[in-house]
């Protein structure tokens, strides 16, 4: 039998007040680097962090150089246009590679995922999940694609298919019965700050928590985390280089 869950998506808008945040390269007395320009055209989708990570800048850089040209980004980063030519910079001095380093180990909120749902089936009178290294690889797969190539869902966008059926054959992974539940917590402002981002704000107590706690909450998946046939499993974590956008995988299988 195959289970199929419906989709759990947990957005997280962030509110904060506005301020300014003067980089200590700017006010540096060391001898200024030579700076290059290029023009970057908008694309459908694009945001401000976007560009700004790409061409290792700070919002607050891309909107400076772009002030006088287009001075409503000042006002509301989110007035960004497709079409639009931003000037970026394209020197690698003096700019680094603005990635988001996660406050959280990846396994560690992994196991406390499974261990917070087996208290939940202990509760129950339910049998414990016993971790699963094949299904744990699986789970991984799943959340580094659905990161890769940004979509959220049980299904595949390109093929309509499953991947953990495909998954699973490819593995030669023997089962009667097995499930997924999904999830994400993601910045769902247009602008956020690397030190605002999910990544950068959870720990991985309350990381677990949120994933838990969410799936608990939803019928369809509370029906695979108290599933009587299921034994074994495999959860794991994957974050965008952005750190926007996290997401977790929860594979079941008797």
């Amino acid at each position: 039998m195959w289970r199929r869950t419906l989709l759990l998506c947990l957005l997280l808008a962030l509110t904060t007040n506005a301020c300014t945040v003067i980089p200590a390269a700017w006010v540096s007395s060391a001898p200024t680097p030579t700076i290059e320009y290029a023009i970057y055209v908008v694309q459908p989708g694009d945001t401000l962090s976007h560009i700004a990570l790409r061409y290792g800048m700070t919002v607050e850089q891309l909107i400076a150089l772009n002030r006088d040209t287009y001075p409503s980004l000042a006002r509301d980063p989110s007035s960004l246009r497709a079409g639009w030519q931003l000037r970026v910079t394209t020197a690698t001095s003096g700019t680094a590679d603005v990635s988001v380093t996660p406050r959280f180990d990846a396994n560690e909120v992994a196991q406390e995922i499974i261990e917070q749902i087996n208290a939940a089936r202990a509760q129950r009178g339910l049998l414990l999940l016993r971790p699963d290294v094949t299904l744990i690889r699986i789970a991984k797969e799943r959340s580094e694609d659905m990161i890769t190539r940004a979509y959220f869902s049980h299904y595949d966008p390109a093929t309509g298919q499953e991947p953990l059926l495909r998954y699973l054959q490819a593995a030669k992974f023997t089962y009667r019965y097995a499930g997924e539940n999904i999830a994400e917590v993601k910045n769902d402002a247009g602008w956020v700050p690397p030190w605002l981002t999910v990544a950068a704000r959870y720990g991985a107590h309350e990381l677990a928590n949120e994933f838990v706690k969410g799936w608990l909450n939803s019928p369809e998946h509370r029906a695979n985390i108290f599933n009587g046939h299921y034994r074994r499993t495999g959860v794991a974590l994957a974050v965008s280089k952005d750190g926007r956008r996290i997401v977790a995988t929860q594979v079941f299988a008797d």
